[in-house]
């Protein structure tokens, strides 16, 4: 549970502190009340708020902190559970003191002295159902079975870790680079890059309610003895937060598109910014052969 968390707390700060220096031009609407927060099943809930601000350099993200902002959690309209100001790795939060429940809606809420109230809200997805992973050393390839249900239409993030048993517990300890490999994930083809990536996010759109092999390119050969699979599901407002976040990302990595229109980061903050998101991530292990 606490690797879980760490991980939802590295995607918080990810998304919140990018940066790739670029000059943009954005018409601003005035100072706001950023909320960040990617809620993950049974774990604390984890909730950035910050002051907007003009922005002259590519996510130059460094937004003043409101440690004496109001910040209200709800869960299905009702109040969930108090939140207490915690700082982490020298960032700011408003961490709850109950673990959020599988399956229930969210709402954050946040008032400051001066700004308008924002709030936003999401729903927990439902746990992934991955298993039979298996690596061989000294190949390339790390493969896992999906099964997505029928009933709703699924996002999810994949990741990769290479791992050791420290006391017999398996322990991830650095992300895999990797890419989705051409060769076997034909539902994947417009999506299958030459680039490798620490996270995929991908939708069923090709493969719903269906039993899926994905084979996974690693960037270079498997030469450690564990590998764990994180595969979350996502909410939909997560999952489009993430796509455009990447794309953010990639186009101001583009050198042939540096005077090109910025693409503008999705959000569900209502007279904000930001986003909450729902989270549920499964982690399984095998092995090296």
């Amino acid at each position: 549970m606490r690797a879980i968390i760490v991980c939802t707390l590295t995607l918080l700060m990810l998304s919140v502190a990018c940066r790739q220096d670029a000059d943009l031009h954005l018409p601003y609407e005035g100072d706001r009340i950023v909320v960040n927060t990617f809620i993950q099943a049974d774990s604390p809930v984890y909730i950035r708020v910050t002051r907007s601000e003009p922005v002259a350099v590519l996510d130059d993200l460094q937004f003043d902190e409101l440690p004496d902002a109001q910040v209200a959690l709800l869960e299905n309209g009702a109040p969930f559970a108090p939140l207490h100001w915690q700082q982490i790795n020298g960032r700011g939060y408003f961490v709850s003191e109950l673990p959020a429940r599988p399956g229930q809606r969210y709402t954050v809420t946040a008032t400051a002295t001066g700004l308008t109230p924002v709030s936003g809200s999401d729903s927990l997805p439902a746990e992934p159902v991955v298993h039979s992973l298996s690596a061989l050393r000294t190949a390339n390839s790390i493969r896992f079975i999906l099964e997505d249900p029928a009933a709703a239409t699924n996002y999810y993030r994949i990741r990769l870790y290479k791992a050791d048993s420290v006391d017999g517990v398996i322990q991830p300890y650095q992300k895999i680079d990797f890419r989705l490999d051409p060769a076997y994930n034909n539902n994947f083809a417009d999506i299958v890059s030459d680039s490798y990536y620490k996270d995929v996010v991908i939708h069923d759109e090709r493969i719903a309610g269906k039993e899926v092999l994905l084979v996974l390119q690693t960037q270079q050969q498997v030469n450690y003895d564990y590998v764990v699979a994180e595969v979350a599901g996502l909410s939909e407002s997560g999952y489009r937060y993430l796509q455009s976040l990447n794309n953010q990302v990639e186009n101001g990595q583009d050198s042939t598109n540096i005077l090109g229109q910025p693409i503008k980061v999705y959000t569900n903050i209502e007279n904000g910014y930001g986003i909450v998101a729902g989270l549920h991530a499964r982690r399984i292990h095998c092995r090296v052969r």
